[in-house]
């Protein structure tokens, strides 16, 4: 009998995971309303028409071979443009294209991690940085997020966090789960505590494009008089809505401070080959074309509104109005004993709603938060919201059938 590695065990990833319960249910007859995995494809967004005339032409134009490992001339003379617009100066020496922002983070903290040195994470948390450091046989040193105060970070707690063998932080603006725009006066406090303990800061921008609250301050531009290193991750997935198409990048600001990360970075993206050419095609008319942005934006602020007032409507239940994504984290504030995932279990079998508990982004079992996608169309969403207050009526007395079961 094979035996996998131990380190697997540690492999855990709930967004997609608890979708193996959901087919379960789903195959007893029962309509599932899938509101756990960001893909706005699935609930009927589809990418500009000139991002698929792009990738046509591409592909007809004899596009279909190998890529730099690095990725094209053109993408990353359009992606060091871009950073430019944000008061980011780079050369396109400096950015690295990637099958998404997912791959982009996972060779960063390959080419960085050691066995055993930890990196600070937010909690609740994107499960992608769980996954990656449990593989690397490396620690989350989780620093906490505080729903009483939107979700924000507390720098003197990352501070105390740090320890001798704490390498990086990651920074998620705006926030997924939570859909948190950080102010620029918290960030400017995260870089402060980055430079004093010498440690290397990874931006994950993936929504910079899309707040509908404040505009979501860019740290490598808030860095510029700073000696903070910072690897900046972006994609074009959700501002595009070409998830599929696995188009991302990473970009370097004060690389002087990086000493021989960024050949190692460039070492295991040769290993990998390259990320796929056809895509990186539309890279320039993604970054120069963002016409289709203020209707996506609206969409999702109407689903916010929807979303916060129907929950905060629900006795025993809250949340904290997101201001960015599609994402919103809420609160069971009584699970009369039971864990979020029991909750969010026994919620998918009698309604065939589908979120995902707070515990696979990192929170307490016991605190009863919740990631809801508020992707679907607005009448789903208060249909949705309408059954799950139900739902939560009853909730005391299935605890209890739980407890003694």
């Amino acid at each position: 009998m094979i035996q996998p590695a131990a380190r697997t065990r540690n492999y855990n990833y709930a967004i997609r995971n608890i979708v193996v319960e959901a087919k379960k249910v789903e195959a007893s007859g029962k309509k599932i309303t899938y509101l756990n995995i960001g893909d706005p494809v699935i609930y009927g967004f589809q990418p500009p028409e000139s991002l698929m005339n792009a990738l046509a032409k591409a592909v007809h134009d004899g596009l279909n071979g190998y890529a730099p490992s690095a990725g094209t001339v053109e993408a990353r003379e359009a992606i060091a443009a871009d950073s430019e617009k944000y008061g980011v100066p780079i050369s396109p020496d400096d950015v690295i294209v990637t099958s998404g922002a997912s791959e982009a983070a996972d060779l960063v903290l390959n080419a960085l991690l050691e066995p055993g040195d930890d990196v600070l994470t937010p909690c609740p948390t994107y499960p992608l940085y769980t996954a990656i450091t449990a593989k690397l046989g490396a620690t989350e040193n989780s620093y906490k997020l505080d729903p009483k105060n939107g979700w924000l970070p507390d720098p003197d707690d990352i501070r105390r966090r740090v320890t001798p063998r704490t390498r990086a932080i990651v920074i998620i603006n705006p926030n997924n789960p939570s859909g948190a725009v950080y102010p620029e006066p918290v960030l400017r406090e995260l870089l402060a505590v980055a430079a004093e303990k010498n440690l290397l800061v990874m931006a994950d921008d993936v929504y910079h494009r899309m707040t509908y609250g404040p505009h979501a301050p860019r740290l490598a531009s808030l860095a510029q008089d700073m000696d903070v290193p910072i690897v900046n991750l972006e994609s074009l997935s959700k501002s595009h809505l070409v998830p599929g198409w696995r188009v991302g990048w990473m970009t370097f600001t004060n690389k002087k401070q990086m000493g021989d990360l960024i050949p190692a970075v460039r070492k295991i993206a040769d290993a990998r080959l390259c990320s796929p050419l056809p895509t990186q095609a539309v890279i320039p008319a993604a970054l120069a074309d963002l016409s289709h942005l203020p209707a996506t934006i609206e969409a999702m602020k109407v689903r916010a509104d929807i979303s916060v007032d129907m929950l905060n409507a629900i006795p025993g239940m809250n949340c904290t109005r997101p201001e960015a994504a599609f994402y919103l984290m809420a609160q069971m504030e009584n699970l009369h004993g039971a864990t979020d995932e029991q909750f969010v279990l026994e919620l998918l079998r009698e309604t065939g709603i589908l979120f995902v508990y707070g515990s696979g982004f990192g929170l307490e079992p016991t605190d009863g938060y919740f990631r809801i996608v508020f992707l679907p169309e607005p009448e789903v969403l208060r249909d949705v919201y309408t059954r799950l207050g139900n739902f939560v009526e009853s909730w005391p007395h299935r605890a209890r059938q739980q407890a003694a079961s």
